[in-house]
């Protein structure tokens, strides 16, 4: 059972004549010392007293023996590890937990509510957002936290707590019944047909990527690590189809490259490609094989990472999804068009299908998502067809039952 915070009285700075405090929080920082909380700037005792009380009454200590907030976000984080969730994913859950656990930690996990995560996201988007380094702790600013980070933290609450009520660990999750700010600037940056196009014959001129890369990133809207782990096997230029079922992901820390299998399972893992890209591809696998003829004994063989990759460097050698967005980020900026990355080109093949009313289903298959991700996504590119049913279910009635308009 851990202590209670003890707490010190206001003081008055003799140099700047302004009322402060030091709170010693009922929550532990990660290596197990105290954290403790400084308010400084109240022109009277009785505000920064007021500070105080207020932190007082919200600063549970984890009197108990049971499970914690912080016991509840552990086990979700633990649980995305053994899932085998890719390194950069459990790197984005463990930034959103240590925000709630920096305020609720020891905390009881059945007494937090809605009403309190509802009061701490209205603070974090006024001010005083919390800043986390790895190995440096955790220190405070003035600047507010963005809606898209409050709602990153919201939805990691909530699955996490889902997790425990399934368990049987809670009764009740919180975050259910919260409210998260609206998100309205959704970051999707992507080109039109017309630049895409441009692009695409810019890129055809020039050598920073291996032939035909781009012709796959801009034709099967994948993934960067799924169109830098893509491999030769995976390829049938005959029928004109790809197979996608790994990806190379980078791990956070050591930004190493690891394979891994795709980030959501495809309900169509074979996609086609269009005739020119086969075309494209056919020349790729000429120039590697001269690549490979001049490498000789120093190609990657049957037990490297790098082996029957479609995309390499010159030696063989695989290209890192980093270097790839760098590349991809630096021509598009040369080619005098909006600055994108890989991912922007993906979404630029979503935005384009969909407004040419390719069905949701083969979109969302084709890119390796569910359709309700798509249509929560590109609800905004979607066209809108409600006037085209009123028209054409109306025209069957009418039609059926003999009665025709002018």
């Amino acid at each position: 059972m851990t202590a209670r915070a003890t707490v010190a009285a206001p003081r008055k700075d003799t140099v700047s004549g302004k009322w402060g405090f030091i709170f010693d929080s009922a929550h532990l920082n990660p290596d197990g010392s105290r954290r403790q909380i400084r308010r400084r700037g109240f022109d009277t005792k009785a505000a920064a007293q007021a500070e105080l009380d207020r932190l007082r009454r919200e600063d549970r200590p984890p009197e108990h023996d049971g499970l914690s907030v912080g016991n509840v976000l552990d086990g979700f984080i633990r649980t995305k590890r053994i899932a085998g969730r890719a390194p950069g994913t459990v790197e984005f859950y463990e930034w959103a937990a240590e925000h709630a656990k920096a305020r609720w930690g020891g905390w009881p996990a059945d007494q937090l509510t809605a009403e309190r995560l509802d009061e701490a996201y209205a603070e974090w988007l006024a001010g005083g957002r919390k800043v986390h380094m790895r190995g440096k702790g955790t220190s405070a600013t003035d600047k507010p936290m963005s809606p898209r980070s409050v709602e990153a933290v919201h939805k990691t609450i909530k699955a996490a707590y889902r997790l425990a009520v399934e368990k049987g660990q809670v009764i009740r999750n919180p975050a259910a019944l919260a409210t998260p700010p609206a998100v309205t600037d959704q970051r999707h940056t992507w080109w039109t047909p017309e630049q895409v196009g441009t692009f695409l014959r810019w890129a055809s001129q020039r050598d920073d990527l291996p032939s035909a890369m781009v012709d796959v990133l801009i034709d099967t809207g994948g993934r960067r690590g799924e169109v830098t782990a893509l491999r030769w096997a995976d390829l049938d230029l005959d029928v004109g189809t790809a197979t996608v079922t790994r990806q190379f992901s980078v791990n956070p820390r050591t930004r190493a490259v690891e394979e891994r299998p795709t980030k959501r399972p495809r309900a169509k893992a074979t996609i086609g490609l269009h005739p020119e890209t086969v075309t494209a591809l056919r020349r790729r696998r000429a120039d590697q094989a001269a690549d490979r003829l001049a490498m000789g004994g120093g190609w990657p063989g049957p037990a490297s990472i790098d082996h029957d990759l479609v995309f390499t460097w010159k030696d063989g050698t695989l290209i890192h999804p980093d270097t790839l967005t760098r590349i991809i980020a630096r021509m598009s900026v040369a080619a005098e068009l909006p600055r994108l990355t890989p991912h922007g080109l993906r979404h630029s093949f979503a935005t384009a299908a969909l407004k040419a009313r390719v069905p949701v289903e083969v979109v969302a298959a084709r890119l390796g998502n569910t359709p309700r991700v798509v249509q929560e996504t590109y609800a905004h590119v979607i066209p809108a067809d409600d006037q085209a049913a009123a028209r054409l279910v109306g025209d069957l009635y009418r039609e059926a039952s003999g009665v025709t308009g002018t």
